[in-house]
């Protein structure tokens, strides 16, 4: 039978004098767990509310060996909610360490519920704090979900949004543009002489000429305009309700900040600068993602072709 102490430790008896507790709890069994044992599970029916007297139960989701999610400390109690919803548990309880549990038939809890006062304040308290737990669960793997996506439209090496995002974004940006009556600027930009850079400077040479063209790129773009990594050496802009003068001054004003760009290795030895070659094409009524980015692209050849390092559109 548990002692006084025993009984005050447990929090669905907090407030409530041991003698009625000790009188609805006679028949009640006390279970020894090894570590790992499963105690409830998905799968199987519960009729039991189990108290915690020592040791350490860990919840789980997936499987008994998966990542557990909460740990259930002497006093604690597991069993209840499925109880109150007459259904399966909703996770694995297994046992951390080597656990003894106090079995409360359902019978048992709910006379105590019915009798005891202060016991169902402390039950809505215990499911309370579950469904706290489950909360911040929830907004944990929400914030987990968040960062991958994050990650799933960024390139990895300058930070800037990848090829993915770009083609969904231009989509976009391109129907909201003729919705409105709005240009789109689209550029396509092209490190000039890249493979040669790579060539005397090392592929960790020409990772940093990118990266250091990324970062020039987002540190000097207008509020509402997007920077995309094209792909290779290459990179994209977006420059939403811009004609082709502000755009041709927009680009410009990029090439020539990123010809001066200084560039250095993660030790800081000092590497060449890069100059861009660039091609801009503007959205009409019949513009497709598609058209666009050739007409850009065709541009962009022009630039290359005519001398690089500059603009053309």
């Amino acid at each position: 039978m548990l002692t006084d102490e025993q009984i005050a430790s447990i929090r669905l008896f907090k407030g409530v004098p041991a003698p009625r507790i000790r009188s609805a709890l006679q028949g009640s069994d006390i279970r020894h767990l090894e570590p790992g044992e499963v105690l409830l599970a998905p799968a199987m029916a519960n009729d039991t509310l189990y108290l915690l007297l020592d040791g350490q139960l860990s919840i789980h989701l997936a499987s008994p060996t998966d990542v557990e999610i909460r740990v259930i400390e002497p006093g604690g109690s597991v069993g209840e909610l499925s109880i109150i919803q007459n259904s399966p548990p909703s996770a694995f309880v297994v046992a951390k360490t080597s656990c003894r549990v106090l079995c409360v038939a359902e019978d048992q809890m709910w006379e105590l519920v019915d009798n005891a006062r202060g016991v169902a304040r402390n039950l809505l308290s215990l499911v309370a704090d579950w469904l706290r737990a489950n909360t911040w669960q929830m907004a944990q793997d929400r914030g987990r979900m968040q960062d991958l996506e994050k990650v799933a439209w960024l390139d990895g090496l300058t930070g800037l949004f990848n090829r993915r995002w770009l083609d969904q974004a231009l989509r976009r940006k391109l129907a909201n543009a003729q919705e409105d009556g709005n240009p789109l600027t689209f550029v396509l930009l092209d490190v000039d002489h890249f493979k040669k850079y790579n060539d005397t400077q090392g592929h960790q040479g020409g990772d940093q000429a990118l990266i250091a063209l990324a970062q020039t790129l987002s540190g000097n773009m207008r509020p509402n305009d997007f920077a995309a990594r094209y792909g290779g050496e290459e990179f994209a802009l977006l420059l939403p309700n811009t004609h082709r003068d502000a755009g041709l001054e927009v680009a410009d004003r990029l090439r020539e900040v990123v010809s001066q760009r200084e560039i250095a290795m993660p030790d800081g030895r000092p590497l060449p600068g890069v100059t861009v070659s660039m091609g801009l094409a503007v959205s009409g009524p019949d513009s497709t993602p598609g058209t666009l980015a050739e007409a850009a692209d065709a541009r962009l050849y022009e630039a290359k072709k005519s001398g690089r390092n500059r603009v053309c559109g």
